[in-house]
């Protein structure tokens, strides 16, 4: 695994960063969850996951932006989630799988805390509202990719790309000015399309004065406009 560990005692207690889950938790149970944790930082474009690999850790994902991604038979990258710290990643497969049917790879720099199954394991065990906040997040999470799903499925283009830009806009940068953390052929995979197309997309919301574009930072300039063509469809 690549990455920059950092092993600090007590890290888990002084860490400003949690999830809703954590605070479920006992101080005796907060020393379980720390002593089996270890925190790991990557660089832009390192794999913190790898798919195909064997699960052994639970990944909470303390900050930076992230790609959830996976290969197909045919060698073809499927994006089916883009989204940033802090939150859990893998928890479905250690339950499931137990090998990572996918792959999730840093699109800025990220900090993470890699948690031995054996203790989170424990923990969910012996600790009803604990395990029931960790169902309600993976549960929120399958509902949300219903939504992309179906939504890549129906929508026309346009109203694709308009959603991938006020997601980034609202959830991932909280601004009306962003910047794509992806390559232009990411980004068509990301929205189900190939690269000529998302340019040209660009193009035309460029030409409408609907988006504001320099390299990769995209001003959005009408906001309104955009939900209407993402409602369209």
């Amino acid at each position: 695994m690549t990455g920059k560990y950092n092993n600090k005692p007590n890290a888990c207690k002084d860490c400003a960063v949690k999830s809703s889950s954590v605070f479920n938790l006992s101080e005796e149970e907060l020393e379980i969850l720390c002593s089996n944790s270890t925190e790991i930082h990557f660089e832009k474009d390192e794999n913190i996951i790898k798919q195909g690999t064997f699960t052994q850790n639970i990944v909470f994902i303390k900050s930076g932006i992230f790609k959830i991604h996976l290969t197909g038979s045919q060698g073809k990258e499927e994006i089916l989630k883009i989204d940033k710290g802090p939150l859990f990643v893998g928890v479905s497969d250690v339950f499931a799988n137990k090998i990572h049917s996918y792959a999730v790879t840093a699109l800025s720099d990220a900090t993470c805390c890699f948690i031995d199954y054996s203790g989170y394991k424990y923990l969910i065990e012996n600790n009803g509202r604990f395990a029931l906040e960790v169902m309600s997040t993976l549960s929120t999470d399958i509902v949300e990719h219903y939504r992309i799903f179906v939504d890549k499925i129906h929508k026309q283009l346009n109203a694709r790309f308009a959603d991938a830009l006020i997601y980034f806009s609202k959830h991932i940068y909280g601004n009306s000015t962003i910047e794509i953390p992806l390559t232009r052929s990411e980004l068509g995979d990301y929205i189900g399309t190939s690269r000529e197309t998302v340019t040209k997309i660009i193009h035309d919301f460029s030409e409408d004065e609907i988006i504001e574009v320099d390299g990769k930072m995209i001003r959005l300039l009408k906001m309104d406009l955009l939900h209407k063509i993402s409602q369209a469809g």
